[in-house]
């Protein structure tokens, strides 16, 4: 068996695993945007794996080698991983940016692939007009070849790699470090192991085995949130919630505040569950940016139905209930789209000395504070 033949088989091997993992992302109850991102990554790496498959058969002879077919398979590798590292930029963009609405995230999608249309056209008319500027007489690529195959996905790959590091270093991103750790030394890993398999073996499939290792490392990352997400709110739930309660210690200045969406199951029953769910979003991004505004300092979460519950150290607890209704009115004003109902919250809190025996009397006590609340708006 030759190495070009031994090169083919790992690179669909790899192909029919990514394949089953997209399955499994697939199956996941999730609606966030970035399983889907994800899941588009893992789909473009098969497809450069199969790609580079028949690269390898051409290569080989397996195929028959001619200007048409070593044309044709490089044309498709260049254009492949021009989308390829597009999708790594759009889910490490997108995955590390919680905040960004719909609008944005379109337009941002959208923005990224100019270049890759743009090296396609050029490549596509280019290779068919001149074919041999880019290749030798023995049908080899040129170098300039490989200097177009690259130029965007470096492109893509130190641009996506600084921002991810950056993000990572702001004190209000200490907690998701792990994430844009992962994210950014990703597109490095891709470089290196490309660079290794060009100057070392170009049959030797080290790219091929890097992309596998570290995208299954990704999709357990994912799973690993997924325990502890709220798949609608994106915020941490109730086992989350657990874990924080074990790691704190004693503290005076620690408050539980109860967030509940008023008349909720009117919303549900009147505009559909589809319009409950966005108003459980609306109200979840209003307390993120709360977080923000107060520091990021405390832990939030949903803690069942419409309620979200909000631990905080602070000294003055009806500043942090201002601060939570003027992110609610921010956020309600700069939505798109149009609501027909009015959407608020009642707020309750309750000091609460960092005790985990102590906590459930704390909730009681904000949760019958926050039904006052609701009684008298």
């Amino acid at each position: 068996m030759s190495d070009f033949i031994f090169y083919a088989e790992v690179s669909v091997g790899c192909a029919c695993v990514l394949m089953l993992l997209l399955y499994s992302i697939k199956k996941l109850p999730t609606p966030q945007q970035k399983f889907n991102l994800f899941a588009r990554l893992v789909w473009w790496h098969a497809v450069y794996f199969v790609s580079d498959a028949f690269w390898a058969l051409v290569n080989d002879g397996v195929i028959p080698k001619n200007t048409f077919s070593v044309l044709a398979v490089n044309y498709s590798n260049a254009v492949i991983i021009s989308i390829l590292f597009y999708s790594c930029f759009a889910y490490a963009e997108i995955s590390t940016r919680p905040e960004m609405t719909r609008v944005q995230i379109q337009s941002l999608l959208t923005k990224l692939k100019v270049p890759v249309i743009v090296e396609a056209v050029v490549l596509l008319v280019s290779f068919a007009l001149v074919p041999d500027f880019w290749l030798e007489k023995d049908l080899e690529p040129r170098a300039h070849y490989y200097v177009v195959l690259m130029a965007i996905p470096c492109v893509y790959i130190m641009t996506v790699t600084a921002r991810c590091l950056l993000r990572g270093l702001k004190p209000q991103n200490r907690k998701n470090l792990r994430t844009y750790l992962i994210v950014a030394c990703y597109t490095p890993g891709c470089v290196v192991s490309g660079a290794l398999q060009v100057f070392l073996s170009m049959t030797t499939p080290i790219f091929c085995f890097w992309c596998v290792m570290i995208i299954l490392f990704v999709y357990l990352n994912l799973q690993n949130q997924l325990i502890s997400t709220d798949t609608l709110t994106s915020l941490n739930n109730r086992n989350q919630l657990e874990r924080y309660l074990q790691s704190q210690r004693e503290s005076k200045d620690l408050y539980v505040v109860m967030v509940d969406v008023d008349r909720f199951k009117q919303i549900n029953d009147t505009y559909g569950h589809l319009e409950g769910d966005r108003a459980l979003v609306t109200v979840s991004n209003a307390l993120k940016s709360a977080c923000v505004s107060l520091g990021n300092t405390g832990f939030l979460c949903r803690y069942g139905g419409d309620d979200f519950l909000l631990i905080v150290p602070t000294e003055m607890p009806a500043y942090v209930v201002q601060v939570i209704r003027e992110c609610l009115r921010e956020e309600l004003r700069k939505s798109e789209d149009r609501r027909y109902y009015t959407l608020q919250v009642s707020v309750g809190y309750a000091s609460w000395n960092g005790h985990v025996a102590n906590f459930r009397k704390s909730v009681v006590a904000a949760d019958k504070m926050m039904y006052d609340d609701k009684r008298s708006a």
